[in-house]
């Protein structure tokens, strides 16, 4: 699924709502520079390392962003006040933009949510800047790194590489440059 087919599915809209939605579609791109765009379960989405962070859609009565988390509203209680919501949406005028300010907010606590749900029970670990990029994939085991690590620049550029074996580093690590080039290694043995 593509950009693609979200263009096709705003196209369903009323010119007015089409643009509000796209308004939407735009102000999350920008917070979001390399997330995919995606039509998941029925709506526009934005996912990062195949992780819904943020949706959108619109309806006859309203328009809404749904920000795959239940907790997420909770979080900014204070801020959705004003806002009809159910556990997994918030409801905002087919006619007014959604507040930008509030997109943002909206975008930092799902970040931390998602950051904050790592390492998986398979050790399984990733960390993403509050852009969406990621920072660190790699193992844990035992609460320490294990195995091939990787860490990006908040442009998404590669910036270093590696092992560990239970929280010591292994073999040969490589810092890159500004543009992703190899310009040391390091041998820490096996």
């Amino acid at each position: 699924m593509s950009k693609a087919l979200v263009d096709k599915h705003l196209k369903n809209f009323e010119i007015g709502q089409r643009q509000i939605l796209n308004d939407l579609r735009e102000m999350i791109a920008v917070e979001l520079p390399t997330a995919a765009q995606v039509i998941k379960y029925g709506i526009p989405t934005f996912m990062i390392e195949n992780i819904a962070v943020i949706g959108f859609d619109g309806y006859k009565k309203h328009n809404s962003v749904f920000p795959y988390s239940g907790s997420t509203n909770l979080i900014l209680a204070n801020e959705l006040a004003g806002y009809e919501q159910t556990k997994g949406s918030i409801h905002f005028a087919v006619d007014k933009r959604f507040p930008k300010p509030l997109l943002k907010k909206i975008i930092k606590a799902r970040i931390g949510q998602i950051n904050s749900s790592y390492p998986k029970r398979t050790g399984e670990y990733l960390e993403f800047y509050g852009n969406g990029v990621l920072k660190a994939i790699g193992k844990m085991k035992a609460d320490k790194l294990h195995g091939d690590w990787k860490w990006f620049r908040k442009d998404g550029v590669i910036m270093r590489s590696g092992s560990f074996k239970n929280g010591t580093q292994i073999g040969v690590w490589i810092t890159y440059d500004q543009k992703g080039k190899p310009y040391k290694k390091t041998n820490f043995g096996s």
